[in-house]
């Protein structure tokens, strides 16, 4: 048989619009079975901005996410040292009271013994690291914020050298606590951490650290009757007692501090955690959003892939009628 150059043509056109078909045929199988349009550009006309600020709104939840996560952890490690803290301020307060009372110089030792102790958890509480980052450094975030309950005690003995009484030794107590040159340059952090932005326009408060008031008065009256245990007043008992018995008033007086202390911790605990629970809906929110701009009409996606499929078996009947072949050899 002949074929005419116009038979030729035909036939080029017919195969160009095969392929052209086939190709529909497979994206559309492709949407039919992921529900999404296999080209985005097209479905939007161009128009990408719809999905543009979705992504960036997602982008901005993601980095709230990570940033409000930091502060829970933060807070969190924050909240459990000053519980701590209380603990164990509150667990000799009442027998230093106590003391010039009831107590032998014996006891007032065990006490003292005790006291030391206890200021020495305190400042390992006040120097806790969470993820290599300590949390009352400020932004010194790489520094624990307190030497050692020895250091701490040295400096003060340095400082009381000369006092004879209790109230001299209280106060040099007081007065190094107060000082800049004194607590203030023993304290190895920095300045307070700036707010944490947990959610779009709201931030939280982390600018808590080791010379908090609250932390420096405990840390104060732990020291106090702490430095009996290295010997001061020595060969004065009555004065040790009264000396002790200061220490746990001044425990006592700061107790309201670290009740707000950690009520205020608390306030931002529960503000973290109502902008993750918002974060996190919206991010839902927004991810069906998302999904939807991609998404196709099931019934719609389905009925174009049976008119192409239609079309393409049309195609074939009339290559097959110009070339004379069967559909099956012209497939095959």
């Amino acid at each position: 048989m002949r074929i005419s150059v116009g038979d030729a043509s035909l036939t080029n056109i017919l195969a160009r619009q095969g392929a052209d078909l086939r190709g529909q045929v497979q994206r559309a199988s492709q949407e039919v079975a992921s529900g999404k349009h296999a080209d985005i550009g097209l479905a939007l006309r161009g128009d990408y901005s719809p999905l543009l600020a979705v992504d960036a709104s997602l982008s901005r939840l993601a980095a709230f996410k990570a940033t409000a996560t930091d502060a829970a952890f933060q807070t969190a490690a924050q909240q459990s040292a000053i519980t701590g803290l209380s603990q164990l301020a509150s667990g000799i307060s009442t027998q230093l009271m106590g003391a010039r009372d009831v107590s032998t110089p014996a006891q007032i030792s065990t006490l003292a013994s005790d006291a030391r102790g206890r200021l020495g958890s305190a400042i390992g509480l006040l120097n806790t690291q969470v993820s290599g980052r300590a949390i009352f450094a400020g932004q010194a975030t790489d520094t624990v914020p307190l030497e050692t309950a020895d250091d701490l005690l040295a400096a003060l003995e340095t400082a009381a050298v000369g006092a004879t009484t209790a109230g001299q030794v209280a106060a040099a107590v007081v007065t190094w606590f107060d000082d800049p040159l004194g607590y203030g340059a023993f304290y190895q952090g920095g300045a307070a951490l700036t707010g944490a932005p947990v959610a779009p326009g709201e931030v939280a408060d982390l600018s808590t650290t080791a010379m908090d008031p609250a932390i420096r008065d405990t840390l104060a009256g732990l020291a106090m009757a702490a430095l009996l245990d290295r010997g001061i007043l020595a060969g004065n008992p009555e004065e040790r007692a009264r000396l002790a018995a200061t220490a746990g008033q001044s425990l006592t007086r700061s107790e309201e501090d670290r009740i707000t202390l950690s009520a205020r911790i608390g306030t931002v605990e529960a503000q973290i955690e109502a902008a993750r629970t918002r974060n996190s809906s919206e991010e839902t929110s927004l991810g069906i959003l998302r999904s939807d701009i991609g998404s196709v009409d099931p019934y719609e996606a389905a009925t174009r892939l049976e008119t192409i499929r239609a079309q393409l078996e049309s195609l074939y009947l009339v290559t097959a009628r110009v070339s004379r072949l069967s559909l099956t050899e012209y497939i095959r």
